[in-house]
């Protein structure tokens, strides 16, 4: 039987990061995605590339014209991986049945129950190995498991994501900024393992 830190075995701790990824998290969830640019300007002014600002106002002009587009995820708990457990997710943003964004993470957690580094994979447009990249971010789960917070490097820019879990644990609400944009999150509890 694998222990803690402080002598108590891992299967019995409710510690916030493995309530949030393994009781709560584990499944697969589909709702929306959205996308805007909140400052042109500053967009602009930004040091993140002429592709990545190409890449913000094509996701901003389709979603404009099309609506938000469909966002499933599936995380799959692996509690006795790593220190203090882990687990994988896969999301898939996609419009009219075309991938738009592709992330797969592994989420690695941390033994003082409140922090976790995330190992990612994503691909940005439907064509595979094209826009791709591999990076690491860390992420903070607080509020007994209902709630995280994420610093993630997405399109140049350092995003502050915050996610919220609903009462009945069955909905997750994220808002996600930047300098220069806003994308939100809205996704519900399809099927959970048996």
């Amino acid at each position: 039987m694998t222990m803690e830190p402080e002598g108590i075995p891992r299967h019995l701790t409710n510690a916030p990061n493995r309530v949030y990824y393994f009781d709560i998290g584990t499944g697969t969830w589909h709702g929306k995605a959205t996308f805007r640019v909140t400052s042109w300007r500053r967009l602009r002014r930004s040091r993140i590339g002429l592709t990545n600002k190409l890449l913000v106002t094509a996701m901003h002009v389709v979603e404009l014209l099309t609506g938000a587009p469909k966002q499933e995820s599936t995380i799959v708990a692996k509690p006795n991986e790593g220190e203090f457990g882990q687990a994988d997710n896969v999301v898939r943003i996609s419009k009219f049945g075309v991938t738009l964004y592709l992330l797969e993470e592994r989420y690695v957690l941390h033994s003082d129950g409140i922090g976790v580094t995330v190992l990612g994979d994503e691909r940005l447009g439907p064509v595979p190995r094209l826009l791709t990249r591999s990076f690491t971010y860390s992420a903070e789960i607080r509020d007994e498991g209902m709630a995280a917070t994420y610093l993630m490097p997405l399109l140049g820019a350092m995003w502050t994501a915050d996610y919220r879990v609903t009462p009945d644990r069955q909905s997750l609400f994220a808002e996600l900024v930047c300098d220069w944009g806003r994308a939100t999150e809205e996704t519900h509890l399809i099927s959970a393992p048996a």
